[in-house]
C-alpha cells in the first residue's frame, strides 16, 4: 500500500464510497473493514487473526484489475491462475497478518495521527501545488475500491511492518568487499572475437517457389495475411470536470470549505533532527558534554557508538512524527541546539535539532479559486450521483446514445474501423479513448453488436457509456492479393535458412582446424574484429545478436567457435573468441559502491524472506484451500 501511495496513483459502491468520502478526514477509524457471517469459513488464519473471504476475494479483485489496467485486458479465471495470481494474493495477506502481530509483540505502534500524517504528505495525494489535494485522495479510493478506514487500516499495517523490518533489518552491514569484486571482475569482464558475418540476401538465389510452397506458406501463417477485426464504436462522457463549470459557487460556500479543511491549508512547524541512543544516561550526558565542549555531533556519535552521519538523521519532522517524549524534548527548544538526555524503551537518545522551518498558514483570499474548484467538483460530484440512475434508467428503456446524449447536454464520441490495437483503419494510433476501468479498448472488443450501452468508471469519479455500432470481423486476405508478400517471406526464409547452413559448415571447418581469414575469401567476404564486448546490456558490435554474444561469454578460452544469427533478421555469424580481457581494476572501485548497495538490497531481502517465514511458523498459519476455491 506504501509503494503504491508512494508511486501514485461502475458501481453503486464508488456512489456510496462519493457520501462518505466529502466527510473527508472527519472520521479516521481504525477497525476491521471486513464484515462477514461467522458461517463463512475464513480462507486464512494467522496466529489469532483471520483472513475473511471478503477480504481475501477484494484484494484478488484489486490486483486483476491493476494487472488489467497494465496489459490492457482483463483477465479470466484461467488466467489469474496461469498468473498465479490467488497464490501471490493470499500470500501476501499472510504476511501482513505476521508483520503485524510481531510489530505489536515488539511494541511498536502506528498512531492515528501518525496514519493521518503519513497518507496527508504522500506524493500520489498531492496537487500542482505541492500539498494534498483531497480531490485526488478520494480520486484514488475510488479508483482502487478503497473506502476511507480501510486504507487508513492498510496504511497502518503498511507503517507497523516498515518499523519492524527498519529495526530487523537497520544493523545489516555492507556487502564484503570480496563478493562485490568477484561480482564486478565477472560482470565487467570484456571479450574479443573475429567473425565472419553471412548475408543472406547476397547468397545464390533460391529456386522460385512452386505453387504448393507458395499456398503451404499461405495457409500456415494465416494471422500474417489477415485484416484485423475493427469496430465502429461511440461513447458519452460524463465528468466532474465537465460538469463542473455548470456549478453556481457562493462566497459562503467557499468560506466553509475552507473552515471545514483549515488543516489543509496550515504549513505546521519542522525540525531537522538528529539523534543519537546510548544505553546509559551516564555515556548520553558525557556525550552532552563532549558536543557542549565543542566536538561535532556527528564526530561524536562515530566516536561513540561507530555510527555514520545518515545513521544519526531522522530528518525535517513534525512533532506529531516523533514519539511523544523524543519530540516534548525536540521542540521545547527556542533554537537551534542539543537537549538534555531523554529516555525511552530503546535508551538514552542525545537530541540535536539542526534547523527550525517555522510553520504558515495559506489565507483564504489566497486560496479562494482552488476552493472554488473544489466545491465546483464536489457538486459535480453530487450531481453524478443523481445523473448515473437517470441514465441508467434510459438505457434499461432502450434509449440510444443519440438520445442519452441529447437529453444531458453531453457529447457524443464516435471512432471508426478501430483494431484491437488502438490503431483506425490507416493504422494510426487513436488517442482520444478516455482512461476507464475495466479500458475501454477492452471492454469494446468484449461487446457485442449493437448491445445495449455499458458504463465504465474512470479515476475522477466520472463514468463513460460505451456502445459498439458495428464489427467488422477479421479475415484473411485472398492468396491472389497478398501473392507476392507470400513469395517475398518464403524466398527470404529459404535465404535465411541457407546463411544459417552454411554458418554451421564453416563453424565446423573452423573447429577441425580451419582459418577463418581463408573462410572469409572464399566468401569473398571481409573477416572482421568485434570491439570489448560486455555481458550485460547491448552488444558494442551490434552486427552480433545476443545469442552470438551469450555464445562467446560461455567459451572456456580463445580460439573457440560461435555460431548464430546476426543482429540483422535472415543473416548469420561465425565467430571465433579471439581475447579475454580481465575487468580493470579502476573499473571495479569505480563501481564498488554502488555494486554493493546491490548486493547488500539482495541480502536484505533474502533476510526478510527468512524472518517472514519464520515469524509465520512461530504464528502458525493455516489454510482452508475450500474457502478459498469459492472465494476465488
Amino acid at each position: 500500500m506504501l509503494d503504491q501511495m508512494r508511486k501514485g496513483a461502475g458501481s453503486w459502491v464508488a456512489k456510496i464510497l462519493m457520501l462518505l468520502l466529502v466527510i473527508s478526514f472527519g472520521a479516521w477509524g481504525i477497525g476491521d473493514y471486513v464484515r462477514t457471517s461467522a458461517a463463512v469459513p475464513p480462507v486464512a488464519k494467522v496466529g489469532d487473526q483471520e483472513i475473511r473471504a471478503e477480504e481475501f476475494a477484494d484484494a484478488m479483485r484489486r490486483e486483476s484489475q491493476q494487472m488489467a489496467r497494465r496489459l490492457g485486458q482483463s483477465l479470466s479465471r484461467e488466467q489469474m491462475q496461469q498468473f498465479g495470481l490467488d497464490e501471490s494474493v493470499l500470500n501476501g495477506l499472510i504476511a501482513v497478518r505476521a508483520y503485524e502481530q510481531a510489530a505489536l509483540k515488539q511494541g511498536l505502534a502506528a498512531t492515528p495521527g501518525v496514519v493521518r500524517d503519513y497518507i496527508t504528505r504522500a506524493e500520489t495525494f498531492k496537487g500542482t501545488n505541492g500539498q494534498f489535494d483531497r480531490l485526488r485522495y478520494e480520486a484514488f479510493l475510488r479508483n482502487e475500491g478503497y473506502s476511507e478506514a480501510m486504507l487508513v487500516e492498510l496504511v497502518r499495517r503498511d507503517l507497523l511492518r516498515e518499523q519492524l523490518l527498519g529495526s530487523l533489518l537497520s544493523g545489516v552491514d555492507a556487502a564484503p568487499n570480496v563478493a562485490v569484486d568477484a561480482i564486478l571482475a565477472y560482470r565487467l569482464e570484456t571479450r574479443m572475437a573475429d567473425y565472419i558475418r553471412i548475408e543472406a540476401a547476397k547468397l545464390p538465389a533460391p529456386a522460385a517457389p512452386s505453387d504448393a510452397e507458395i499456398e503451404e506458406y499461405y495457409k500456415a501463417n494465416p494471422a500474417r495475411y489477415s485484416n484485423p477485426e475493427r469496430r465502429d464504436i461511440a461513447w458519452l462522457s460524463f465528468t466532474p470536470a465537465g460538469l463542473a463549470g455548470d456549478m453556481a459557487v457562493s462566497d459562503e460556500e467557499i468560506a466553509e470549505e475552507y473552515e471545514a479543511h483549515k488543516a489543509e491549508y496550515v504549513t505546521p512547524e519542522r525540525r531537522q533532527v538528529q539523534q543519537v541512543v546510548f544505553p546509559s544516561e551516564e555515556e548520553a550526558k558525557a556525550a552532552q558534554l563532549a558536543v557542549a565542549g565543542g566536538e561535532a555531533f556527528a564526530a561524536m556519535a562515530e566516536r561513540t557508538r561507530q555510527m555514520k552521519a545518515a545513521d544519526i538523521e531522522l530528518g525535517l519532522v513534525q512533532k506529531e512524527q516523533l514519539p511523544p517524549e523524543l519530540a516534548n524534548a525536540a521542540f521545547a527548544l527556542s533554537a537551534p541546539g542539543l537537549t538534555d538526555p531523554v529516555k525511552s524503551a530503546f535508551g538514552w537518545h542525545l537530541i540535536r535539532v539542526a534547523e527550525i522551518k517555522a510553520g504558515s498558514v495559506t489565507p483564504l483570499s489566497e486560496a479562494k479559486d482552488k476552493l472554488r474548484q473544489q466545491v465546483a467538483l464536489l457538486k459535480a460530484g453530487d450531481a453524478l450521483l443523481k445523473l448515473r440512475p437517470m441514465v441508467e434508467d434510459m438505457i434499461a428503456g432502450g434509449a440510444p446514445l443519440e438520445e442519452i446524449a441529447k437529453a444531458h447536454k453531453a457529447s457524443l464520441h464516435t471512432q471508426a474501423g478501430l483494431d484491437a490495437r488502438g490503431q483506425d483503419a490507416a493504422g494510426k494510433l487513436v488517442e482520444s479513448l478516455p482512461a476507464t476501468t475495466p479500458p475501454l479498448l477492452t471492454e469494446a472488443f468484449q461487446l457485442g453488436e449493437k448491445a445495449d450501452p455499458i458504463i465504465l468508471e474512470q479515476s475522477d469519479g466520472g463514468f463513460q457509456l460505451l456502445q459498439v455500432s458495428a464489427i467488422k470481423p477479421s479475415a484473411v486476405k485472398p492468396l491472389a492479393e497478398v501473392k507476392n508478400e507470400v513469395v517475398a517471406a518464403l524466398t527470404a526464409s529459404k535465404r535465411a535458412k541457407a546463411a544459417d547452413q552454411l554458418a554451421m559448415q564453416i563453424g565446423e571447418r573452423l573447429r577441425a582446424g580451419g582459418d577463418l581469414l581463408k573462410e572469409a575469401q572464399a566468401l569473398g567476404v571481409v573477416a572482421q574484429t568485434t570491439p570489448p564486448l560486455s555481458r550485460s546490456g547491448a552488444p558494442a558490435d551490434k552486427a552480433l545478436s545476443p545469442t552470438v554474444v551469450s555464445l562467446l561469454f560461455a567459451a572456456k578460452q580463445p580460439g573457440e567457435v560461435a555460431v548464430g544469427p546476426a543482429g540483422t533478421a535472415g543473416d548469420a555469424i561465425v565467430a571465433r573468441l579471439g581475447r579475454i580481457v580481465p575487468a580493470d581494476v579502476a573499473a571495479i572501485a569505480a563501481q564498488r559502491d554502488r555494486a554493493s548497495q546491490q548486493l547488500t538490497q539482495g541480502l536484505i531481502g533474502e533476510l526478510e524472506e527468512r524472518y517472514r517465514k519464520q515469524v509465520e511458523a512461530g504464528l502458525g498459519v493455516s489454510t482452508n484451500a475450500a474457502a478459498r476455491a469459492r472465494a476465488f
